[in-house]
């Protein structure tokens, strides 16, 4: 019991600061990419992202029970509720781990991520919400276009103002003519989407083996709790058994007629 209680303890530990790093960073890494819900067509695949914040997020009190199995290892229900966490968890982990997969695919095929962007693109004229996507992403990237400034040709007479590096135009009315970065954001969107997706199922991975350990740890200790409690059971010493004895009672010396000596007659 004590081995178990050290492995919970390490796990805790882990299940912590792999938690807190999974979903601090995956829910900042997803707010800073939203520009690719409507510049692209991957926002069910980025959507998924959100069963990495809730499985990261069952962490924090997995991490409490697991540090408050050594002191009540004969606590089913503390033990019971760990490994219902930890399973819900790994599921999550590991359903999100599935859906990505559909990103990396998208990240394979680099022709259709093309052509996506080039649709959002011609939706810019027209949409508040498309202008400020591709805004926030050619600033963030420091790109213009999708493979060069003069896909925006194609759909506008000018530039945006996010190809100089800026959100609107001048205050005398100057447009953007030259661009400040003339490379396009197909490809640094295909880094940056390749590096998020390396390191979160890297994260996730990690976790899945800890909290499996966690789970079979937490089982060990259920089942050897209830090994040693019954073994304390059949040890116990046995009671005396008591027979109540019934004695026939005797009746009392007042009934007993005294026994006169009687003399006999001549």
């Amino acid at each position: 019991m004590r081995s178990s209680g050290l492995v919970l303890f390490a796990c805790a530990g882990l299940l912590l600061s792999g938690g807190a790093i999974l979903g601090g960073s995956t829910a900042f890494t997803l707010l800073r990419l939203s520009y690719y819900f409507w510049t692209t067509d991957l926002g069910a695949e980025l959507g998924a992202s959100i069963l990495f914040i809730a499985g990261a997020f069952l962490c924090l009190p997995a991490c409490w029970l697991a540090t408050l199995v050594p002191y009540r290892t004969k606590s089913v229900s503390i033990l019971a509720t760990l490994m219902l966490l930890v399973t819900t968890s790994i599921m999550l982990l590991s359903t999100g781990m599935s859906a990505i997969t559909g990103l990396s695919k998208a990240i394979r095929d680099p022709a259709a991520l093309n052509a996506s962007m080039l649709r959002a693109m011609s939706h810019d004229a027209f949409d508040p919400a498309v202008r400020t996507a591709f805004s926030a992403m050619q600033i963030e990237l420091k790109c213009c276009g999708v493979h060069s400034y003069t896909d925006w040709y194609q759909y506008r007479g000018v530039l945006p103002p996010s190809c100089c590096g800026r959100l609107l135009n001048g205050k005398n009315g100057e447009q953007c003519i030259s661009p400040l970065h003339s490379v396009g954001c197909l490809r640094p969107a295909l880094t940056e989407l390749r590096l998020y997706i390396n390191s979160v199922c890297l994260l996730a991975s990690a976790i899945i083996v800890v909290m499996t350990s966690t789970l079979f740890t937490a089982a060990y200790t259920l089942v050897s709790g209830a090994m040693e409690r019954k073994d304390s059971r059949a040890l116990k010493i046995a009671q005396p058994l008591r027979i109540a004895c019934l004695h026939p009672t005797l009746p009392p010396l007042s009934n007993q007629q005294p026994i006169n000596n009687i003399t006999p007659q001549i």
